[in-house]
């Protein structure tokens, strides 16, 4: 089976479905703290949105709800594809960047939060966020709560329940992120890592389907980014061509920080 296609995704959501794991989305885990096993299907939107609706479209044929958080840059914001997806019965969250769209002053980055979420807003309920790591950026967006003030104001005013990275104990979590074109959490990965007791890398398509079909036991965080997901050849060669320039790139900017470290 050749990764990376709807296809092998198709095969990932039997086998997650096979292991009678309870699939719930972030919004629903923030409510409910669920501290049995569980699967949370995560996508981070940041190209290509009509990749996004051709998987939540196959995800409601299978009766299943996943979470899609949305950058609102112009390529990616399209209120009609979000809206489908959410009318599919998916969650939509906002796939923030403000601290790096505003070279890191924290108080244009707030200004401009709010004035993003309202604009998703217009169209969906939100109410769970999610960075975007933006790699080649040198400001991490989740700076923009290192301030509690800034922190409080999520929940007390804005109606955040949670937020992907800073309000989830990723301890006992198998967090499986498709960042870099590839199953391995450390490579090729800049921002997207979590602290966990398990750092769960597999191979390849092989590897992971028969984890997930073993794995109803263990809490999981499913994550993927919609564009890396073809549905035909030449789509996925050229998406391929793309994940390695940029995989290329990142490694430069890990030697480059190594080297600064040292």
């Amino acid at each position: 089976m050749t990764d990376f296609t709807l296809k092998a995704y198709h095969k990932y959501l039997d086998a997650i479905l096979s292991s009678s794991l309870n699939v719930i989305t972030l919004g629903e885990y923030f409510k409910n703290r669920p501290t049995e096993s569980f699967c949370i299907i995560r996508h981070d939107v940041d190209r290509k949105p009509m990749h996004a609706l051709r998987m939540a479209e196959l995800e409601y044929k299978m009766n299943i709800h996943a979470s899609y958080f949305f950058r609102t840059r112009k390529h990616t914001f399209k209120p009609g594809i979000i809206r489908q997806i959410f009318e599919c019965g998916h969650e939509i969250g906002y796939h923030y960047e403000n601290v790096s769209d505003t070279h890191g002053d924290l108080d244009k980055a707030l200004f401009d939060f709010k004035n993003q979420l309202n604009k998703l807003r217009h169209f969906v309920p939100v109410s769970t966020i999610c960075m975007h790591g933006r790699p080649f950026s040198p400001y991490d967006n989740r700076r923009l709560w290192q301030n509690s003030t800034n922190k409080r104001l999520l929940s007390s005013e804005l109606g955040i329940a949670g937020d992907v990275y800073l309000d989830i104990d990723y301890t006992t979590i198998r967090y499986i992120s498709d960042t870099g074109r590839n199953w391995h959490q450390s490579r090729s990965n800049i921002r997207d890592r979590v602290v966990s007791d398990y750092q769960p890398d597999f191979s390849g398509y092989d590897d992971l389907v028969k984890f997930f079909r073993t794995a109803k036991s263990h809490p999981i965080i499913f994550l993927t980014h919609p564009e890396r997901w073809s549905h035909n050849w030449g789509d996925w060669l050229i998406q391929w061509s793309k994940d390695y320039v940029i995989n290329f790139a990142k490694a430069l900017v890990n030697l480059k920080s190594n080297i600064l470290s040292n």
